[in-house]
């Protein structure tokens, strides 16, 4: 009787100590804190079919949705000519697109048709509109004699980059949209969340390329939106199903649904220009600060140089460099040739070097 007791005892603690080490893995503890967290988040059946209701409300392309579309393509247009971010922000706020998305989201999660075309042609129509709106307010602004600048603003620039930042911008965007659209208490955070996931300046800017027959500025654009779209609608589906929407149980992966597989799709096939753009970027400022230390090193200090720009072009294995320097004298012909043979031999590749001197005086 010892012994088997003394054996039951020792089952009894090998099975005891099984269970923390299943509580010890990351993957089953993130498991057990989503399903206790958003199962006292399910929304009822009443709020759901308000939630519903109002999606395909807004979503639906009525008149009111056209005209909020003109006054915030118009807002954000002549925003970003006149290259105030204010204003760009402003036009963010009254930005309708948002509804198309969530509802586009809710209808491919609960299987409704007829909303997500609904929502579709909405989405569709409202960002056609946005684009022609921006694209002739932007020619005739560049080319009436309104005193308006030839260079491209600021503001249109920034909406030309992308990055795996803003594709984490929108996805967390995205999330709160539909989760303070679920919750009437939270509708206050919307416009917060508006201006976070811009969608109009985007869009806005695209008219402006297009005006401009600016391809650079269209293709900037176009990532960017397209980035904003996918990482929404992929974040505003996840979160419907946490809320309890559609037939969607996240613990069971055989049960998910398609439109989760092809929005997680379309997030993968944008991340990846992403991350492949930001490699370059991130690249490209390394080499221009180590070349930048570099000249400053092996200027003589008799000209007191003070670096002004650095332009570094790369063509295969070959590197144009144009430096503009501020300096008390011009360099000599054997100074000039001895910092291109150190940059060559530093660098490790073929260069060209062309260096522009801004005259300096310096009064004691």
């Amino acid at each position: 009787m010892t012994t088997k007791s003394s054996a039951d005892n020792t089952q009894i603690h090998n099975v005891g100590s099984e269970k923390p080490q299943r509580y010890q893995n990351p993957f089953f503890r993130l498991r057990q804190i989503v399903k206790r967290y958003f199962g006292k988040q399910k929304l009822t059946e009443t709020r759901k079919a308000i939630v519903l209701n109002n999606l395909v409300d807004a979503a639906s392309p009525g008149n009111d949705f056209f005209i909020m579309i003109l006054f915030s393509s118009a807002i954000a247009t002549l925003g970003l000519i006149a290259n105030l971010s204010v204003v760009t922000i402003g036009a963010q706020l009254i930005d309708p697109l948002m509804s198309p998305i969530l509802g586009l989201a809710i209808a491919s999660l609960s299987g409704l048709n007829r909303m997500f075309n609904r929502s579709f042609i909405a989405f569709i129509k409202g960002a056609g509109v946005a684009v022609g709106l921006s694209a002739l307010i932007s020619f005739f602004a560049y080319r009436l004699p309104y005193s308006i600048q030839a260079s491209i603003p600021h503001e249109v620039m920034v909406r030309t980059v992308t990055s795996p930042l803003d594709l984490g911008i929108a996805i967390v965007g995205g999330a709160a949209a539909a989760y303070a659209l679920a919750h009437p208490r939270l509708d206050a955070a919307l416009p917060g969340v508006a201006i976070a996931t811009a969608l109009m300046p985007p869009l806005c800017t695209i008219g402006f390329g297009i005006a401009l027959q600016s391809t650079f500025i269209i293709l900037g654009a176009a990532l960017q939106f397209s980035t904003n779209f996918v990482a929404i609608t992929f974040s505003a589906i996840i979160t419907f199903a946490l809320l309890g929407f559609g037939p969607i149980k996240v613990e069971k992966s055989k049960n998910l649904s398609r439109s989760v597989l092809v929005s997680a799709i379309m997030m993968l096939v944008i991340a990846i220009p992403l991350a492949i753009l930001s490699w370059k970027t991130i690249s490209a400022a390394r080499l221009n600060s180590r070349a930048s230390s570099m000249i400053m090193e092996n200027l003589p200090t008799s000209v007191q140089p003070q670096l002004v720009d650095l332009v570094i072009n790369s063509v295969g294995d070959k590197r144009d460099l144009t430096v503009t320097l501020r300096m008390v004298r011009d360099l000599t012909p054997s100074e000039a040739l001895l910092l291109h043979t150190t940059l060559a031999n530093q660098l490790g590749d073929p260069i060209t070097l062309q260096i522009i001197t801004l005259p300096m005086q310096i009064i004691k």
